[in-house]
């Protein structure tokens, strides 16, 4: 197989159709930027520069949801390996004996599934198995599977009791990652709290606007409170980033 074309197959996976909601929440918020700090049709041009900021977060909030799912199947993906090694199985038939108990524990919507059937098709098709698991470790792009891949290499190479070399290294991987997702659920309900706290200002602003116009009316329609409503604005976003950055726990 040449090499340019190794991950053809698990590209296509990840070929899907752009959401378009998070653009049109985008919008919204160019919307609602625009009367609560701006009072404008002008304060459209500032609201439509916070939709790039509002989609690269919507996307890294996209790209960790679809990791911890990674992380969550591959390591059941792995530990139901172990079991078949354990049982007695070759390594072979453990990797091929996985993928139907993986479908067994996520019937629906599962990420990394697709993977490993385009893994065991490769396989079945005389390709060496330390070959297709390190192509597919490759493909969904965790350390922990890439640390396997090299380990199943290796122990492929060297001979001897390699299931014990897998299984070791393979109960080491499964411990760090259940280190993961335990941070992951501790910094859950902060996740939460950031949101409201985000959501906060905004809906003090909307309030004071509804029930006390007089009181923030001199911050509109001048440049001087123009100013400051974007600088209000501009540390807003500051301080969003700043509390994601600080329960941004890695391992």
């Amino acid at each position: 197989m040449a090499k340019g074309r190794k991950f053809d197959s698990y590209r296509k996976i990840s070929l899907k159709r752009d959401d378009v909601t998070p653009f049109m929440q985008g919008f919204l918020l160019t919307v609602v930027i625009a009367f609560l700090f701006y009072r404008h049709i002008a304060g459209l041009l500032a609201g439509i520069l916070v939709i790039p900021f509002w989609l690269k977060l919507k996307n890294e909030e996209k790209q960790a949801e679809i990791l911890a799912k990674k992380s969550l199947e591959f390591k059941e993906y792995m530990m139901l390996i172990v079991a078949g090694l354990q049982t007695g199985y070759s390594l072979e038939r453990a990797v091929k004996q996985s993928e139907d108990e993986l479908k067994k524990l996520f019937p629906e919507g599962s990420v990394i599934l697709p993977y490993i059937r385009i893994m065991n098709q490769k396989i079945s098709m005389n390709i060496q198995l330390e070959q297709a698991f390190d192509e597919f470790a490759k493909a969904i792009g965790l350390e922990e599977a890439i640390s396997l891949s090299e380990i199943i290499g290796f122990a492929k190479r060297s001979g001897g009791d390699y299931s014990k070399n897998i299984r070791d290294t393979a109960l080491k991987i499964e411990e760090n990652l259940s280190i993961k997702q335990e941070i992951e659920t501790i910094t859950t309900e902060k996740r939460l709290e950031l949101k409201v706290m985000c959501v906060m200002p905004m809906g003090i602003l909307a309030y004071i606007s509804l029930t006390s116009k007089s009181f923030i009316a001199p911050l509109y329609g001048n440049l001087v409170g123009a100013g400051v409503m974007t600088a209000c604005l501009i540390g807003y976003g500051c301080f969003m980033m700043l509390g994601r950055k600080i329960i941004d726990i890695k391992v």
